[in-house]
């Protein structure tokens, strides 16, 4: 008996993996960062990967800045920092008396409660914002000077966006222990070994930057980048880290340690 020709099968096109949600994402990302990272290697750029983790952070720059300095023992911790760093110059002989009178009185001013909320908001907000287009930049120009594969700008803003939600937890975290102890930047970080911090002494700082946090965040910004241009990880990760740690210590040798944080 004749068989029947088989009937011809038309091919199938290869179906894209299922993409996961900003949400999935947001999890994963301190769980399994490497199948978040192989999903954003092969996947369409996201806007919302860097855009919603930046606007949490402003958020909580915000709501920060709202808290501490409503606090009566932060607001006298910040004056009586700034009396010794003006009697320090007037000791160095920088400043006359009459000028450090006059400097004290406009501080005063300038340095209520209502004020001091109004800059740290736009401060944080500004300063979240300028860091993520920062370390966009930063590993953009690695994946092309260092790791010779380069990678769209967008991609490299969604590794750092992502990475960005463990700086967030530890900044919930460094709020939790101001609002206890009641101290002047108490964060998680080697600085709770200070009893009183001091903005003017660039030991403090270091301490400051001696968050687990940091290492942590700075560390899944080397992975992601390693998967984005499929490196060792190593490779990504010891150039970016060593850039992070030569940007810390220039800020804070320069007298900006907080923008070192």
């Amino acid at each position: 008996m004749e068989q029947p020709p088989p009937v011809p099968v038309a091919p199938t096109a290869d179906v894209p993996p299922p993409r996961s949600s900003f949400f999935a994402k947001a999890f994963n990302i301190f769980a399994v960062p490497g199948d978040v990272f192989e999903e954003i290697r092969t996947a369409p750029a996201a806007t919302a990967n860097w855009l919603v983790p930046i606007l949490v952070s402003s958020l909580l720059g915000i709501v920060a800045s709202l808290i501490i300095f409503d606090q009566p023992n932060i607001q006298q911790q910040l004056r009586e920092q700034n009396a010794r760093a003006i009697d320090r110059q007037v000791k160095a002989g920088k400043l006359s008396q009459a000028e450090a009178d006059q400097r004290l009185a406009m501080s005063e001013k300038y340095m209520g409660p209502a004020m001091l909320k109004v800059f740290g908001s736009v401060f944080g907000t500004a300063a979240a914002f300028i860091r993520l287009f920062w370390w966009g930049f930063i590993l953009w120009l690695f994946s092309r000077w260092f790791l010779h594969t380069p990678v769209g700008y967008l991609k490299t803003l969604e590794v750092c966006g992502l990475a960005a939600l463990i700086a967030v937890l530890g900044g919930i975290i460094g709020l939790l222990l101001q609002m206890n102890l009641d101290r002047l930047m108490v964060t998680p970080s080697a600085a709770l070994l200070v009893s009183e911090f001091d903005v003017t002494r660039k030991a403090h700082w270091f301490l400051a930057a001696a968050n687990p946090f940091y290492f942590w965040q700075v560390g899944i910004m080397g992975f992601g980048l390693a998967k984005l241009v499929g490196s060792p990880v190593w490779r990504a990760a010891i150039p970016v880290t060593a850039f992070w740690l030569i940007q810390e210590s220039a800020l804070i040798l320069a007298g900006l340690g907080q923008f070192a944080m």
